[in-house]
């Protein structure tokens, strides 16, 4: 490996986890990992729509309740 780094003999990226996995399986193991980031990212996603539908029930609730203490109704 040290031939083929000072040489440049080898055409293979050397950095950063190259030297402990073969090609093969490190494009595996980097799909895998564009895989869980797709997957985070949707998930994000609906926990977003979550967090807009929860805070616009919590707006309507205290829209109602403003609504019904400003209009003389008696409280239940």
């Amino acid at each position: 490996m040290a031939h083929d780094i000072f040489f440049g003999t080898s055409s293979r990226d050397w950095s950063c986890g190259s030297m402990l996995l073969p090609a093969g399986q490190q494009r595996a193991l980097l799909n895998k990992v564009d895989d869980v980031r797709y997957d985070i990212r949707q998930s994000s996603k609906l926990i977003q729509i979550g967090m807009l539908s929860l805070s616009a029930a919590i707006g309507f609730v205290a829209v109602s309740n403003l609504w019904r203490l400003s209009s003389n109704h008696p409280p239940r």
